[in-house]
């Protein structure tokens, strides 16, 4: 929920606070045998007033009107009628809503004081002792005014946080979707360009035929991986088989499109992983044998999966390797980042002239 959310369902609960205060002022008011009629007008000026500039409650120039003209109303009403005494509920969390806390004190320390004032004009021994307990009672006023200045502000910073939480989320899901876009539709694009070059410059039709059907095979894939990304589903490799089978399908089709020995090997009792470890091991894969297509020229290359705990998996090729100095491509810096965001490590070794070690561990 975003902090505007928040706050209106703050200003709809001040909005029924303050429609029911009123209920119970005109049946107050009412019950009364004098000043039913001004004081009857005055409660309507108020909720008027109320629902013209000081219903939005923002801390603006609207709400420092509403305001200036709100305490004298209520004050004036509670010199007619004292049992209208209610309205200060609604009036003291209206000052400190709509004011910063060192002009919040300022009004309620006037409305208070002006409320003493009209108890003391109405004269008497007893009218003195109440106005002594208004004006004695500024400072819980002011003590309960911090508070709940105090929590309003809690309470934006928490929905503060939840919009940056929100938006850190978004991010978050866009570099996810970045991630499987690479891992995925690029390498599958480099897949099917390859494969129509070979098909061009094969001269034997048979070889023509199988590179022309193997890019047709990925193309159709990619479009099925296209639409469970839009859909949010899980990877199509995964969608309805098992990941040592999917892994198994990953590895035979590079074998095929490169004339490469492939493997794949499964060590320990298969069990079904979360979603998300799944997801995990397969793009690690994927992107590892993309590299293998586009840069190894290699031989062999094995994929195994341990289900040992933690999960292993490791991918090893006999192609050319690199070094040190080898700018970090962005499916490296990619598998990096899913691993570690899955709670696993990722490590990968590599020489000149000896290949590559792919090796990740994930913690179930």
């Amino acid at each position: 929920m975003s902090s505007d959310d928040a706050w209106d369902r703050t200003k709809v609960a001040w909005h029924v606070a303050f429609a029911v205060l009123a209920l119970v002022g005109a049946v107050l008011v009412l019950a009364q045998d004098e000043h039913r009629i001004p004081a009857l007008a005055l409660l309507t000026a108020l909720c008027g007033w109320y629902w013209r500039v000081g219903a939005p409650l923002e801390r603006d120039q609207r709400g420092v009107r509403y305001l200036a003209v709100a305490i004298p109303l209520v004050v004036s009403m509670f010199a007619l009628v004292p049992t209208l005494s209610v309205l200060f509920f609604a009036l003291y969390p209206h000052i400190w809503s709509l004011l910063p806390p060192r002009q919040a004190i300022w009004a309620t320390a006037l409305t208070s004081l002006s409320s003493g004032g009209v108890v003391l004009v109405a004269g008497g021994t007893a009218a003195i002792d109440m106005a002594g307990i208004i004006v004695l009672g500024v400072l819980p006023a002011v003590m309960l005014g911090l508070w709940i200045a105090r929590i309003i502000e809690q309470s934006r910073q928490r929905a503060e946080l939840a919009d940056v939480s929100h938006e850190a989320g978004v991010l978050t899901e866009r570099e996810r979707l970045a991630r499987d876009l690479h891992d995925t539709l690029a390498q599958g694009a480099t897949s099917v360009l390859l494969l129509i070059r070979a098909a061009r410059t094969a001269t034997d039709p048979a070889k023509r035929d199988q590179h022309l059907a193997l890019a047709e095979q990925t193309t159709s894939e990619n479009l099925a991986e296209i639409r469970a990304l839009v859909a949010a589903l899980t990877p199509v490799a995964l969608n309805g088989s098992s990941l040592p089978a999917a892994l198994e399908r990953l590895t035979d089709r590079i074998g095929h499109e490169l004339n490469l020995r492939a493997t794949t090997t499964i060590e320990g009792d298969y069990r079904p992983l979360p979603p998300d470890s799944e997801v995990t091991l397969l793009r690690v894969t994927q992107e590892a044998l993309a590299n293998v297509r586009k840069h190894a020229n290699a031989r062999t290359v094995t994929v195994t999966l341990d289900y040992a705990n933690p999960v292993e998996l490791r991918i090893v090729d006999d192609g050319r390797g690199f070094g040190p100095d080898t700018p970090s491509g962005y499916g490296l810096d990619g598998l990096k980042d899913r691993v570690r965001n899955a709670g696993g490590e990722f490590e990968i070794r590599s020489a000149p002239g000896e290949g590559v070690h792919v090796h990740v561990r994930l913690s179930q």
